[in-house]
Formats: structure tokens, C-alpha cells, sequence
């Protein structure tokens, strides 16, 4: 005879009805609340008064809030969340029909929809997930802040903080004395009109650019609360520029540019922190001095651009990654989908990024799979994980996009069917189609063939890796040190987006890795020519620096075949997200050098590592010392008749119009310049058009031009030669004019510069 006969399950019964009760009224409220804004549901009309119906939903929602933790205590959050998810799914199915026909609707009605879906999609997650208490995922004293510094000492955390200073410092140094190309069409409209739509709940007016950009909105809004771009928007008539509010534009440059500048330098000792829990100490400072020092990233983030934030989601995402495949924590993964999902705010090639993540899947089998684990078992497990991975990149992608709430399908058009990945989309989707085919009607057998046929090349298929990138890089070397012959890197990279017919296959793949090369200090490109021979080291071992730098070197491969595939050629700003790889790679092949060789200094053995990423911080501030504009930066190694950014942002834009301002009457000086940086620095009247008449007439005084200018400019004269148009002024043949009234190299390099001559017909 039962001593308790009804307990439990007359409670579970008992919730189960007052649930399905509160279920069916909250559907029932949500149907009434959308009738009077849906057509098709005019017979339903009750009433108008939206208080009657918001006041349902709170009494309704407290109560089922209240029988779930009543009935409840104590309970998983995953089934507590599993009931109220299905309590609220015909109020949330009434409500987003009613979005989906009217628009008359609270925009607060677009955010429970959406959380429902969040949550929904978290659900799902967690119950995919394994236990959080599994022996590879349990929580160690050690893993805890506290115990992370304490394992750093105080040394290694001294050089880190270094390190960001010299970063930040030399990112404040010139902030404000230039004026890129792009930066307009943020400021001036994009990051206002953001955050303009945000306060009138225009959620569709969110989408501000097809980058998307959205994460550069949100750096750099700060920058709202003290300056109004409106009051320094450049003015055009007739092909006249002047800046509405010039005597102040250096504050407005310093009111964007600072906050996105602070974001990215507390964002860089997150590099620190994921290489440090990856491969050690040693390898973490090294990379982490090499990343800190970089000239290029140092001066790409202090534009106001996507690429600037750009460099720091997309490499995170894949040290988180990594670092998930190798702890097997799945807090890196989540980790990891979060900065994806950043990454793929700021800009749309960031999709690469989870192409590489599914070619990890077949990488990680050859060199790291569990021991007879079969390729079925393993791949189900990883698309898995993948799949966690993507839902938390959608989410964050998702939340902090409102213009994704009214239109859902840019999930994919701003993600994986962006224009960046049109002609690839279609291949890996059919890629990944017929993998799923195969181990739902076939067990796997196509595959699991594949892979166990590539497993007994796994040694030749590094070498061919490691080959591979070694050639590219001498070969890109040797071109340039011959004087660019057969391929003109120099004159490829002038039109990046039209390079297609201009070169073969193997002249754009090379081109790419130009800017590279030569936009990183001679010691990390010595080092990054050493990095493949790391792999060639018999056998094969699957130790974690060994296995990130085959991966990281597949990424760059892989991200340079993209390219080449696109008929895209990589400027220094399209490639901005290699420079930490590089730095990275660099760290880790030094660290590989100092532990087989076996060096230590006679006195302080244990601080060799220290003393080493000392000097090369001290070296590396010796550079940026000596590089007044470190996003043109081009190592001792490149013949001084070359640059690198070969794309103008901005350099020397400053300088040419102090210079012009020094003139006696500047204020009624009339000039023409190539570079519209000029004309926000210059106190008198600047022109950009062709009106020669115009210019005649008005009394044109100067004339400012600019080595990265030079082909657009040209070009458009030799239309304008054959069309013998009437009153030509020659702008083209001030670029091989000789002594000019001013003359700036930058950083020192002839073969690009701001010149100045008085205008003589």
C-alpha cells in the first residue's frame, strides 16, 4: 500500500492545467490585442484600449511566473525555461502574425519577439550542450581571475601594461592632425543616423551601411554627446570645399577618434590573455609585444572606419576557438561566437572567418582527432559545436542589429550571402549538403573514405602547406627586390578592385601578401620566413603551438586565396586582420627558437623571456618613434622607391595646408587639391572640381597634390586631353614638376608624398 499516494504527480498535474490555463488566456489576450491593427482579423475587433490588454499581459505573466517557481523549487533552469517557452508560444505566435501585418504596434512588442526567439535558440543550445560539471569543464581554483594573475606575475602583467601604454600613446600622437578619405561618410552621416533612429525607434533606419558597421556606431557614438557633425560637415559648391566650423576641427576629430581608440586599446589584452591560456607565458608576450608595436595597427585605429575594429573581433574570435579546441571549454566557444558575431557587425569579409571554422572540422580529425574516434562520430560532434558557435554570432548579430528585427533575411544577406562571398556561398553550401547527405543515407562511408585516404598524406599535406606560404613569401620578396618584374605589386594595388585582367592568378595571389611583408617590422617578417620550417620537424607532433601555427597559416592562405578568387587586391586596409596573425605567428616561432636552442642569459636564466619582450617593446618604440604616420609604415626592407598604402588616408593632408596657412593673406588664397584632407586644415578657399574657367577667374593660387592620387588624377586628364576640352589646366604634369614650394615624404619615402607649387600657367 503506497504511503503517499498523490504527491508528485497530482502537483505535476495540477501545474499542468494552471500552466495550459495561463497558456490559453495569454493567447487568447495577445489575439484581442492584434485585432484592431490586422485586417484579416476584423471580427475579433473587441476593443481599442491597449491599457486593458497591457494590463492583461502583466497579470497574466506574473502569474505564470509565479506557478513555475511555486511549483518548482528547486529546479533546472533549463526545464524551468522549457516550460515557460511553451506556456508563451501562442501569445508569442498571435503577436508576431500581428507584426508581420501591421506596424502600429509598441516597438517594445518587436523586442519580446525577439527575446522569445533568443531565448528559444539559447534552449536549444544548452540542452545540445553536455553537462557543465563534466570532468574536462569543472571550475579550478586556478582558472579564477585571481589565480590567473597570480600565475602571471607581477612581471609578465608589468610588460603587458607596458605594452598597451605604448600602444595607446602613440595611437594619441597626431589623433587629430589629418584627415582620411573615408571617415566622412561615417561621421558626417552614418554613426549620426544610427543613433538618431535608435532614439526614434526607427529600427529599419539602423541599417546605416552594407559593412554593416554597426559596431564602429557604437565606438565611436560617444562622440555625439560633444560635438554635432552637422556644424563641420564639408560643404561642396561647384566644386568648391570649406569646412562649415574649421577653427574647431581638430576637437571634433578628437571627440570620434578618442573613444574608438580607448575601446581598442582595453580590447588588446584579451590577445594576452586567449594566447596565455593557449600555448603559455612565453609565447603570449612575445606575440603580445610584436601586436603592441605594430605600426600599421596602430595607426589603422585611429580612423574612423570599420577595419579599425575589425582587426580585433575576427582574430579574437579565432584564439577563442583554438583555445576551445584545445581545453575543450565551451565558455571559448561561446566566447568565440561572440566576437564572430562582432566581428560580422563591423564588417561582411569577416564571413571568412566561419569558412575557416568548417575546414577546421576536417584539419582538427587529421591532427587532433580522439583516438579511433570514426570521422561520423567526430563530424556530428564538431558541426555541433559549429553550430553553437554560429548561434551565438547570429544572436549578438542579431541583438545589436534593430534593422535585423523588422527584416530577418539580413541574417543571410549581411552574413554568409554577402557580396564579399557571392561567388563562394553557393560551392560550400553544396559542399556541406552533400557531407549531410552522406551521413544521413549513407553513414558517413563517402567521407569517412576521404578522410582516411588524406590521413595517410597528413605529412605531406603540411609540408605542402608549409611549402606553400614559404614560396609565396620569398617570391613576393624577390619580385620586389628585382624592381616588380614580372608583377608590378605597386601598380596593381593603385585599382584593388579592378585588378581582374590586369595580372594572372598567380600575379594577385602574390600582390596580396605585398602590403604584408612589407607593413611589418623586419624582425616579425624574419621570424614569419622561419615559422614553416617549425612544421617540417619529423614527426608531426600535435602539440598546441605547432598545431596553431599550421592553422593560423591555412587562415592566411586561405584568406589570400579568397581574395585572388574575388579578383580583389589586398590593400594594407583589406588585410588589416592578418597583421595580428603575423604578430602572433612571430611570437610563437621565437618562443619555439628560445626553447630548442636552449639560451639563457648567464646571470637571470628564469628571466630570459622577460628581458627579451623588453627589448622588443624598446625596440619597437624606437620604430614608432621614428614613423610620424605608422599606417603608412614600410619596413628597412623595402627599396625606397616603393610604399605600401598606396590607398591615401589622410597623410599629409595636415602638414600641406599648415604650411599653406603660414602664407601672408592664406584666408584669400584659392587652391586645387587632389586630397580633400587639404581642405579641411586650410584656412583659405579649396576646389576639387575641373571648372578651369571657374578657376582662372576666382584667381587659383596653389596647387596640392599627392603620390596616392596620382593614377585617379592622370586618368581622368587623359580623358579630358583626347576630348581637347577648352581651357585645360595640366594637374598631371605638377606630379613630375620639379622644386616644388613644399615638399613632405612621408615617413621619409620619395616615392610617396604631399607636394605644393604655385600655380604658373
Amino acid at each position: 500500500m503506497l504511503k503517499n499516494p498523490l504527491p508528485k504527480d497530482a502537483l505535476l498535474s495540477r501545474e499542468n492545467r494552471l500552466l495550459s490555463v495561463l497558456s490559453f488566456l495569454l493567447g487568447i489576450n495577445a489575439l484581442l490585442f492584434i485585432a484592431p491593427h490586422t485586417a484579416s482579423l476584423t471580427l475579433l475587433r473587441f476593443t481599442r484600449d491597449n491599457l486593458s490588454f497591457y494590463a492583461g499581459f502583466a497579470f497574466l505573466g506574473i502569474l505564470l511566473i509565479g506557478t513555475l517557481f511555486y511549483y518548482n523549487r528547486p529546479s533546472s533552469w533549463r526545464a524551468l525555461l522549457r516550460k515557460l517557452l511553451l506556456a508563451t508560444f501562442p501569445a508569442w505566435f498571435f503577436l508576431t502574425y500581428g507584426l508581420m501585418e501591421s506596424k502600429n504596434f509598441h516597438y517594445l512588442f518587436q523586442i519580446a519577439q525577439s527575446a522569445y526567439m533568443m531565448l528559444f535558440g539559447f534552449l536549444v543550445v544548452a540542452l545540445s550542450l553536455p553537462h557543465p560539471r563534466t570532468p574536462d569543464d569543472s571550475p579550478r581554483s586556478s582558472d579564477s581571475i585571481r589565480g590567473w594573475f597570480r600565475r602571471q606575475g607581477t612581471t609578465a602583467i608589468l610588460l603587458v601594461c607596458i605594452g598597451t601604454f605604448i600602444f595607446f600613446s602613440f595611437g594619441l600622437i597626431g589623433l587629430t592632425t589629418f584627415a582620411a578619405v573615408d571617415e566622412p561618410l561615417w561621421y558626417n552621416n552614418r554613426i549620426a543616423k544610427y543613433w538618431k533612429n535608435i532614439a526614434e525607434h526607427d529600427w529599419k533606419g539602423t541599417s546605416i551601411s552594407d559593412k554593416p558597421g554597426i559596431t564602429l556606431a557604437w565606438a565611436t557614438g560617444p562622440g555625439l554627446w560633444f560635438k554635432t557633425p552637422k556644424e563641420y560637415k564639408s560643404i561642396r559648391y561647384e566644386g568648391e570645399i570649406y569646412s562649415a566650423n574649421q577653427d574647431s576641427i581638430e576637437s571634433f576629430y578628437l571627440a570620434f577618434r578618442l573613444p574608438l581608440l580607448l575601446v581598442i586599446t582595453l580590447s588588446l589584452p584579451l590577445f594576452y590573455f586567449f594566447i596565455e591560456r593557449l600555448l603559455g607565458r612565453t609565447p603570449a608576450l612575445f606575440s603580445y609585444a610584436f601586436l603592441s608595436t605594430s605600426p600599421v595597427l596602430i595607426g589603422i585605429s585611429k580612423i574612423i572606419n570599420p577595419d579599425a575594429l575589425l582587426w580585433i573581433f575576427a582574430p579574437l574570435s579565432i584564439l577563442s576557438y583554438l583555445l576551445f579546441l584545445n581545453k575543450r571549454f565551451f565558455r571559448y566557444l561561446i566566447l568565440s561566437g561572440v566576437f564572430l558575431g562582432l566581428a560580422l557587425l563591423t564588417k561582411y569579409v569577416a564571413n571568412i572567418v566561419l569558412v575557416f571554422f568548417i575546414g577546421l572540422i576536417f584539419l582538427e580529425y587529421l591532427y587532433h582527432r580522439p583516438e579511433k574516434e570514426p570521422f561520423s562520430a567526430f563530424f556530428k560532434r564538431s558541426f555541433a559545436e559549429l553550430g553553437v558557435l554560429l548561434y551565438a554570432a547570429l544572436a549578438v548579430f542579431y541583438i545589436l542589429f534593430p534593422a535585423v528585427w523588422i527584416k530577418p533575411m539580413k541574417l543571410l544577406t549581411a552574413t554568409i550571402y554577402s557580396q564579399a562571398f557571392e561567388k563562394v556561398t553557393p560551392l560550400l553550401l553544396m559542399f556541406l549538403a552533400l557531407i549531410l547527405i552522406d551521413h544521413s543515407a549513407n553513414r558517413g562511408r563517402i567521407t569517412s573514405a576521404a578522410t582516411a585516404f588524406l590521413d595517410r598524406f597528413k605529412r605531406p599535406l603540411t609540408i605542402g602547406i608549409a611549402s606553400l606560404f614559404l614560396v609565396s613569401l620569398i617570391a613576393t620578396l624577390m619580385i620586389t627586390w628585382k624592381n616588380m618584374h614580372p608583377y608590378d605589386f605597386s601598380e596593381l594595388l593603385a585599382s584593388p578592385k579592378t585588378i581582374e585582367g590586369r595580372s594572372d592568378f598567380i600575379g594577385v595571389f602574390l600582390t596580396n601578401f605585398y602590403p604584408l611583408l612589407f607593413g611589418i617590422p623586419p624582425m616579425t617578417l624574419f621570424l614569419l620566413l622561419i615559422t614553416p620550417f617549425m612544421l617540417l620537424k619529423r614527426p608531426f607532433s600535435s602539440d598546441s603551438s605547432r598545431r596553431t601555427t599550421l592553422y593560423l597559416i591555412a587562415f592566411m592562405l586561405l584568406y589570400y586565396l579568397g581574395a585572388t578568387v574575388n579578383s580583389v587586391a589586398m590593400i594594407t586596409r583589406y588585410q588589416i586582420i592578418l597583421f595580428p596573425i603575423a604578430a602572433l605567428l612571430a611570437g610563437i616561432t621565437l618562443a619555439r627558437l628560445l626553447r630548442t636552442s636552449k639560451i639563457r642569459l648567464p646571470l637571470l636564466p628564469s628571466s630570459t623571456p622577460f628581458i627579451i619582450t623588453a627589448c622588443i617593446l624598446l625596440v619597437g618604440g624606437f620604430t614608432l618613434s621614428a614613423t610620424p604616420f605608422p599606417l603608412s609604415y614600410a619596413s628597412s626592407l623595402l627599396p625606397k622607391t616603393y610604399h605600401t598604402n598606396v590607398k591615401d588616408m589622410g597623410s599629409g593632408s595636415y602638414e600641406a595646408a599648415q604650411y599653406l596657412n603660414t602664407l601672408p593673406n592664406a584666408e584669400q588664397l584659392l587652391i586645387w587639391t587632389d586630397k580633400d584632407g587639404v581642405c579641411k586644415f586650410f584656412v583659405g578657399r579649396c576646389k576639387r572640381g575641373r571648372n578651369y574657367q571657374a578657376l582662372r577667374q576666382d584667381g587659383l593660387d596653389y596647387i596640392v597634390i599627392s603620390s596616392d592620387r596620382k593614377n585617379r588624377t592622370t586618368k581622368m586628364m587623359s580623358s579630358e586631353i583626347t576630348l581637347q576640352k577648352p581651357g585645360l589646366i595640366r594637374f598631371d604634369q605638377y606630379y613630375t614638376k620639379p622644386s616644388p614650394d613644399f615638399e613632405l615624404d612621408i615617413n621619409d619615402r620619395p616615392s610617396q608624398y604631399v607636394r605644393v607649387y604655385r600655380f604658373q600657367e
